[in-house]
C-alpha cells in the first residue's frame, strides 16, 4: 500500500528509486526464508510478463490517442498507423520477454526492417521528428505499464530493470535505423535535385549560349568567303557578329549571376528583417535564422510561413513578455521546418483552447494544415517558455518542375 501511494503521488517517473528500497527489503526477507525463492521469483516475473502482454491492445489504443492529440501524421491513415502500431507491439513483446527472462532482449533482425520504413515515411513527407515524438510517447506509456506491473509484483524487480532496458534499446535502435533510411532518402533527393539543376544549366547553355556562338561563327565563315568579292558588305557583317557575341556575353553574365546568387538574398529573411525593423526590435532580443535555399519552397508556402512565424513572434513579445526569442526556418528540398522558442512566462495550451482565447493558435494551425503540414505548441506556466514547431512537406521538388517545363 505504501508503494502504491508513493507511485500515485510521485508518478511512475520516480518508480525506480521507490522500488530500489522496497526490493532490497523484499530480497532480504526472501533470502531469510531460504530455498524456493528463485522459483517463486520466476513465477512472479512470468505472471508479470503475461499481464503486460494482456494489456497490449489497451497500450496501443492509448498510444494512438496521444498521437492523435498532437495531430501526428503517423495516424493520418490506417496504413501508416498499422506500421507504427506493429513496431510498438513488437517493443511491448520484447519487454514482456525481458520481464520473463530477467534480461534485456531485443530482436535485432526485425529492427533492420525499420530502415526501409524510414525511407517510406520520408517519401510520404513525414519528417523524422514525428518518429522521435512518437518514441517519447511510447516510452512513457510502456514505462508506466512496467511500473504498474512492479506495483502488483514488487519481487520482480530484476525483470523490471530488464524491461526498461529493453524498452530504451528497442525504441532507440528503431529510431536509429529509421534515421539511416531517412538520411538515405534525403541524400538521394538532394542528388536528384543537383542533377536536375545541372541538366537545366546544360539546356540553358545549349539552347541560348550555344546557338548564339554558333550563329556568330557562321557569320564569320560567310565573311571570309565574301571578303574579296563583296568588300562593301564586310562592315555590316562584322556589326552583326558583334551584336551576336554581345548577346552571348549577356547570357553568360545572367548564368553566372544566377549561380552566384547571395545566400542571404532570400525574400523570407528580408521580410523578417523588415518586420523587426518596423517593430524597432534589436537583434539581441530576437534572432532570426533562415537556412537553406528558398528556391526549394513555393512562394505561397513561404508567404504562409512568414505570417505564422510573425504571429508567433508577436505573441512572444506582446503576451509572453519574453526577453529572448529565437525563430529558425530550415528549408530543404523535401521539407520546410520552423522553430520558434521564447523564455516568456508560458501558458496552458489546452486551457487557452478550451476557453476560446486561442484565435492565434487556431489561425496558425489552419494555415499550416492547409499546406499539408503540422504545428505543435508546447508551453508551461510553471517552467515558463513556449516552443512552436512547424513541419511542412515539400513534395514538389525543383527538379520535378524543371523536368515538366521541358
Amino acid at each position: 500500500m505504501a508503494v502504491e501511494r508513493l507511485v500515485s503521488e510521485r508518478g511512475t517517473g520516480g518508480v525506480v528509486l521507490t522500488f530500489c528500497n522496497r526490493t532490497m527489503m523484499i530480497r532480504e526477507s526472501v533470502s531469510v526464508e531460504g530455498g524456493g525463492s528463485s522459483m517463486q521469483s520466476g513465477f512472479i516475473e512470468s505472471d508479470t510478463a503475461e499481464q503486460l502482454l494482456a494489456r497490449t491492445d489497451e497500450l496501443l489504443s492509448d498510444y494512438r490517442s496521444r498521437l492523435e492529440m498532437i495531430k501526428s501524421p503517423l495516424v493520418s491513415s490506417e496504413e501508416t498507423w498499422h506500421t507504427c502500431a506493429l513496431q510498438a507491439e513488437r517493443i511491448v513483446r520484447d519487454c514482456a520477454d525481458s520481464l520473463r527472462n530477467g534480461r534485456a532482449d531485443v530482436r535485432d533482425r526485425l529492427i533492420q526492417q525499420v530502415e526501409g520504413l524510414g525511407v517510406e515515411r520520408a517519401t510520404q513527407g513525414i519528417d523524422a521528428v514525428h518518429s522521435i515524438r512518437a518514441g517519447m510517447i511510447l516510452f512513457d506509456i510502456v514505462f508506466d505499464a512496467l511500473g504498474k506491473a512492479m506495483v502488483d509484483s514488487p519481487a520482480a524487480f530484476d525483470g523490471f530493470q530488464a524491461g526498461v532496458r529493453t524498452l530504451q534499446r528497442g525504441i532507440g535502435m528503431r529510431l536509429e535505423a529509421g534515421a539511416i533510411g531517412h538520411d538515405t532518402y534525403l541524400l538521394n533527393t538532394v542528388r536528384e535535385v543537383n542533377a536536375a539543376s545541372q541538366r537545366q544549366l546544360a539546356r540553358e547553355i545549349h539552347d541560348h549560349l550555344g546557338n548564339h556562338v554558333s550563329l556568330a561563327l557562321r557569320r564569320i565563315e560567310l565573311h571570309e568567303l565574301t571578303w574579296e568579292s563583296s568588300p562593301h558588305e564586310v562592315a555590316a557583317r562584322i556589326g552583326a557578329v558583334k551584336d551576336t557575341l554581345t548577346e552571348a556575353l549577356g547570357i553568360i553574365r545572367d548564368l553566372v549571376t544566377q549561380l552566384r546568387r547571395a545566400d542571404r538574398e532570400g525574400t523570407l529573411e528580408s521580410a523578417f528583417t523588415a518586420f523587426l525593423e518596423s517593430m524597432e526590435i534589436t537583434p539581441s532580443k530576437v534572432r532570426i535564422q533562415v537556412n537553406g535555399s528558398e528556391e526549394w519552397a513555393p512562394q505561397d508556402v513561404l508567404d504562409e510561413v512568414f505570417l505564422v512565424v510573425r504571429e508567433c513572434l508577436r505573441n512572444s513579445l506582446a503576451h509572453a513578455e519574453a526577453e529572448h526569442v529565437l525563430a529558425a526556418v530550415d528549408i530543404a528540398p523535401y521539407k520546410l521546418q520552423a522553430l520558434i522558442e521564447d523564455d516568456g512566462r508560458g501558458f496552458d495550451v489546452s486551457a487557452v483552447a478550451t476557453a476560446g482565447r486561442a484565435n492565434g493558435i487556431a489561425s496558425a494551425t489552419e494555415r499550416v494544415e492547409l499546406l499539408g503540414g503540422t504545428i505543435l505548441f508546447s508551453s508551461s506556466t510553471e517552467a515558463g517558455g513556449t516552443r512552436v514547431t512547424i513541419t511542412i512537406p515539400l513534395m514538389d521538388l525543383p527538379g520535378d518542375s524543371v523536368e515538366r517545363a521541358t
